[in-house]
């Protein structure tokens, strides 16, 4: 035997669903097995056998979601109510930030360097403290544009001859993410992979 429901999908349904959808039960076949968004809105009759407890409304369009609804004991309408579909995004790709610095050249300037692991897609600000073995110190910014993976200063930080001492990552790097990357201090001292950029 069979018996006849009414199928009602809330119009606040997500754009991408539909525009057809096909009907399933979990027991039997509902006639007619398909139906537009439009006629789900207004509210579709269709026939299920007797057994049936739930019907399935699937989108066929991009979005393949779908919707089980419990069929009533009495009467004869069930309404699915308006879904809302959550879209997770991906997860940010790591960034690794590395700094580098050599010794005050002989009138106390030092090129001070950033290197990323990526190409940054937006402009970076990395803090950073140098300290030389005579006990200069200096804090300043290097700053790793766009679409590169590299950025230097030169800043008068020691005293002529001075020898590097220490570098160090001072505060938050600046953004510390970007829609797609998150930046993450890493290794700060001398020696590889100081090259100029």
């Amino acid at each position: 035997m069979a018996r006849s429901i009414t199928l009602t999908l809330g119009a606040g349904l997500g754009a991408d669903l539909g525009p057809n959808f096909n009907l399933t039960a979990d027991v039997g076949v509902v006639t007619p097995s398909t139906a537009t968004k439009t006629e789900l809105t207004a509210g579709k009759s269709v026939s299920v056998d007797d057994l049936a407890t739930q019907v399935t409304v699937t989108s066929t369009g991009t979005c393949t979601n779908a919707i089980t609804q419990t069929i009533p004991c009495a009467g004869g309408t069930t309404t699915t109510t308006t879904t809302t579909t959550t879209t997770t995004a991906p997860p940010l790709t790591q960034v690794n930030i590395n700094l580098c610095a050599g010794n005050a050249d002989g009138s106390g300037y030092v090129d001070v360097y950033a290197y990323s692991s990526v190409a940054v897609d937006t402009q970076i600000s990395i803090p950073f403290r140098w300290t030389g073995d005579l006990s200069s110190t200096y804090e300043g910014t290097v700053i790793i544009n766009s679409g590169l993976t590299c950025g230097t200063v030169n800043v008068l930080a020691g005293q002529s001859g001075e020898n590097f001492s220490d570098l160090q990552f001072i505060n938050n790097i600046s953004p510390q993410q970007s829609l797609n990357q998150e930046y993450v201090p890493q290794f700060a001292g001398s020696g590889s992979p100081c090259t100029s950029c």
